[in-house]
């Protein structure tokens, strides 16, 4: 009798503090993984009774591939990074959990001030409607990244205006050799969707806009489409910009282009091409029609397949994870923006901004932010603007037919979104 009750009494005690898994995928390589698995650490270590498992899958592409492999096949972690467009096709298939109930949880939840301090911009990518599905982790925002001392030499500033960014780049692209090719460019762009949706957003245009109904339609056939693609045939046939597909920070270090957009996770990248050549700098994006601009990045989201104790932990993870001095160590450490303006209060942001002027220079852009659209097509109409962009600019075919036959693919995919 003693010995059952001795075996009874183990088993309790080893059930009772077993530690609860949360296993996280998620795509952060190199020094954002290092911080990353820092914060788990730390997590861990402040919470003995949950385990968080972060597994990284390796790049976007593979992890987007894995979760959509795993849904079909039933085996998805218990929660993982995804983009808003990502999380709307996994919606349809009815596995990403609502995250109200933990929200207000009275004993795990957080208050209706905690979540409003959220940047609001970052607060609505990861709504639908009156649900929650998510919380934010890595965002960005777009920047323009310049040649400093270039642009001092010159008694340029940074640009501040659409007007001034095309003067600038005129005016500080130079034919050394006077061999009739530009040897250094004012400006340089990539022929990316993520271009022509800045350039977009700043002239006040959207490449697809909600309707009264609550539904999607394509925006793409505007006059805003046509001055931004005008705006940059003409920097391209003036000779004042350079265009390629491919990252821009190399060509940046090496002196041949003295500004171009990127987001601020780019930013380490700047430093180490240019350093020991010259001063680099940043500013925001410059103002056309509006100061709207597009942030990246990814949300973490949590699985409707866990265990509802599983969930309970994952939540106290996420939570974790928006709370102001972790996300202010991650930001400080990964180049990404911290989500909360509580953030910006702690010891640790003041500590850093104060020791890098640069710091802070994104967040005047933050109230401008605009959200992807939250639609389960969005990767494919990114691609059908894609094309728009890099066959007009590589002079494959006119506007007008770039524009309709985008247009038209446009709604092809929005019909199937919402048939």
């Amino acid at each position: 009798m003693r010995k059952f009750l001795l075996v009874v009494l183990l088993v309790i005690s080893v059930s009772f503090f077993a530690a609860t898994k949360v296993v996280f995928w998620h795509a952060m390589g190199g020094e954002q993984g290092t911080t990353l698995n820092n914060i788990v650490k730390a997590f861990n270590e402040s919470h003995p009774d949950i385990v968080v498992d972060a597994v990284y899958i390796g790049n976007y592409n593979a992890l987007q591939q894995k979760l959509l492999a795993g849904a079909q096949a039933g085996q998805l972690p218990t929660i993982s990074q995804a983009y808003s467009n990502w999380t709307a096709k996994l919606l349809q298939s009815d596995i990403v959990q609502s995250l109200n109930k933990y929200m207000d949880d009275p004993k795990i939840g957080i208050t209706k001030a905690e979540w409003q301090d959220v940047f609001k911009a970052f607060r609505d990518n990861c709504t639908w409607g009156n649900t929650v599905y998510a919380v934010p982790f890595n965002k960005s925002l777009y920047i323009l990244y310049y040649n400093a001392s270039a642009l001092s030499a010159a008694g340029i500033s940074a640009p501040k205006t659409i007007n001034e960014l095309l003067y600038a780049s005129k005016t500080l692209t130079k034919d050394k050799n006077k061999d009739g090719k530009p040897d250094v460019y004012g400006y340089a762009f990539r022929t990316t969707v993520d271009t022509f949706q800045i350039f977009l957003m700043m002239r006040g245009g959207d490449i697809v806009k909600m309707d009264k109904t609550g539904k999607y339609v394509s925006t793409i056939d505007s006059q805003e489409t046509r001055d931004v693609l005008s705006f940059f045939k003409k920097l391209l046939d003036d000779k004042a910009a350079f265009a390629q597909g491919g990252y821009l920070n190399d060509i940046f270090g090496q002196g041949n282009v003295l500004m171009y957009i990127d987001t601020i996770a780019g930013r380490t990248y700047a430093e180490q091409s240019s350093k020991g050549k010259f001063t680099w700098s940043w500013a925001p994006a410059p103002v056309w029609k509006t100061r709207n601009v597009p942030f990246a990045g990814t949300d973490i989201i949590m699985f409707t397949t866990a265990k509802e104790e599983e969930k309970r932990a994952a939540w106290e993870f996420m939570k974790y994870l928006i709370s102001p001095e972790v996300t202010a160590y991650w930001a400080i450490n990964t180049g990404y923006l911290p989500v909360t303006r509580a953030a910006l209060q702690t010891t640790i942001w003041k500590q850093a901004a104060k020791s890098d002027p640069l710091l802070e220079i994104p967040l005047q852009q933050i109230d401008n932010a605009k959200i992807d659209p939250q639609i389960s097509v969005w990767t494919e109409i990114r691609n059908v603007v894609s094309t728009m962009f890099n066959d007009y600019i590589n002079g494959k075919v006119d506007m007008e037919s770039a524009i309709k036959k985008a247009d038209t693919d446009i709604k092809k995919y929005l019909a199937e979104e919402y048939k």
